[in-house]
């Protein structure tokens, strides 16, 4: 049995989906509740256990980001819990929103989740958080099994999002970065957490144009000027989304770049979909690397080598057996509904 403490000493009224993500399921408007449905569906079983006092707990969550703290002079709270966990010897978890992967303040007991940030840059008090996502196989197709594409001898590398080789645009893109880092450094010069400037709609031209380019390899791509291709509209929304998805679907390769933040949701994305990810390491977190031979579940790409993206794949794509193929799709499809998920993070957060 996990018994679980979540501070109510702070009641700030927010929307639901800026809660840490590992308190969604207790919440309710008239505060943290164990609800045995509720639980269900966010695909959580059984184990859990609401307490009322951090001493009868063996975790603490904060229910509010980091940076929710931080920003609003909260800190002190920070403070407190850690203390709390000091003397219980227990840990708490939060986690550090947004797409930039700012540093903040660390305690001895207190781990961050997180989706940005650089992992040469963290330490073992970092942890990365998958994205949350919902199950838009199940939704879109009606299917809980994926359909397993068979190996032919050119392999299919598929993108559908923002990519744009304007050097207007990637001078736009590199400004944000640039005006980021102008503001840490005038909140405090001491810092050294600075983004890389890294306008990933150009880098992601880039690549995708080179595979365009192999003969030995066949695209799947469709380029998007905007995000979402700008869609406004509902009708818009889901138009582009289950292109989006059939792009991933059709495909056998996807490939997987950073975006303004240091991480991809596509990388998840596509595991949800039973294919496999290009991924493209930019220092990147990947959550639970000491459960996940990450690996055997991608064709990995080193920043340095993104280049030479086109020879890797379809060297990987010859020597991959057609059982191996087919076998690759599963495991990532499982990896998703069984590790990446919240229930495998109750059971194992005692370990992390």
């Amino acid at each position: 049995m996990l018994n679980i403490y979540i501070p109510s000493d702070l009641n700030h009224k927010i929307d639901k989906k800026r809660l840490f993500i590992l308190v969604r399921p207790f919440y309710s408007e008239s505060g943290w509740i164990l609800d045995n449905a509720q639980l269900e569906k966010w695909g959580i079983g059984d184990g859990i256990n609401l307490v009322s006092k951090n001493s009868e707990a063996d975790v603490v969550l904060l229910p509010y980001s980091i940076n929710h703290y931080i920003i609003n002079d909260l800190s002190d709270y920070l403070i407190k819990y850690n203390t709390l966990c000091e003397k219980n010897n227990i840990k708490a978890f939060g986690y550090i929103a947004g797409d930039f992967g700012q540093s903040f303040p660390e305690f001895n007991n207190i781990i961050y989740f997180r989706m940005g940030g650089f992992k040469s840059q963290l330490n073992e008090r970092n942890i990365g958080l998958p994205a949350a996502l919902s199950d838009h196989h199940l939704r879109l197709f009606g299917s809980d099994e994926i359909s397993i594409r068979k190996k032919n001898k050119k392999p299919v590398i598929g993108y559908c999002g923002y990519s744009n080789r304007s050097q207007i645009i990637r001078a736009k893109d590199s400004l944000i970065y640039l005006l980021e880092n102008i503001r840490r450094l005038i909140n405090d010069p001491r810092r050294k957490d600075y983004e890389i400037i890294f306008p990933s709609g150009y880098y992601r031209s880039q690549i995708l144009c080179d595979l365009e380019k192999h003969d030995s390899i066949v695209t799947n791509f469709i380029h998007r000027k905007k995000y979402r291709a700008g869609a406004i509209s509902e009708f818009q929304r889901k138009t582009t989304t289950l292109e989006y998805y059939n792009n991933i679907r059709e495909s056998d390769y996807i490939v997987c770049l950073r975006g303004r933040g240091n991480f991809s949701i596509r990388f998840y994305e596509t595991l949800m979909m039973g294919r496999i990810p290009i991924f493209i390491d930019t220092d990147c977190l990947l959550p639970f690397s000491d459960h996940i031979n990450w690996k055997n579940h991608v064709v990995w790409i080193d920043w340095e080598e993104r280049h030479s993206v086109s020879s890797i794949v379809a060297q990987f794509h010859e020597r991959i057996t057609d059982q191996e193929f087919e076998e690759m799709q599963i495991k990532n499809r499982n990896l998703w509904k069984e590790i990446l998920s919240l229930n495998w993070i109750f059971k194992h957060l005692l370990e992390l």
